[in-house]
């Protein structure tokens, strides 16, 4: 079982404006995989840059997984600095 959390380092207009397309992208995702998404804020840092996170949890699929997610990505529309401030950690359980 896997667990993926993605972030962002970002100033934090340009974040604020992502967290409705992040929400969409997000519910989409879980849609689509039945996996549990959340979208969370960093918390004591509310000057810049502020840190976004996508979870995915109890992740059975990871190909599947993957594959929904970059597909939920491309639908998404994010510009080019929050793609490439973009960044996925995958933990599994022991």
């Amino acid at each position: 079982m896997e667990h993926w959390f993605v972030y962002y380092k970002l100033p934090q207009r340009e974040a604020l404006a992502l967290l409705p397309r992040l929400r969409e992208m997000i519910d989409t995702v879980a849609t689509a995989t039945g996996v549990r998404a959340r979208l969370l804020r960093k918390l004591g840092n509310e000057t810049e840059p502020t840190t976004l996170m996508e979870t995915y949890e109890r992740i059975d699929d990871a190909a599947a997984f993957d594959a929904a997610l970059r597909d939920a990505l491309a639908r998404a529309g994010l510009p080019a600095a929050a793609l490439q401030a973009r960044r996925t950690e995958r933990f599994g359980d022991l």
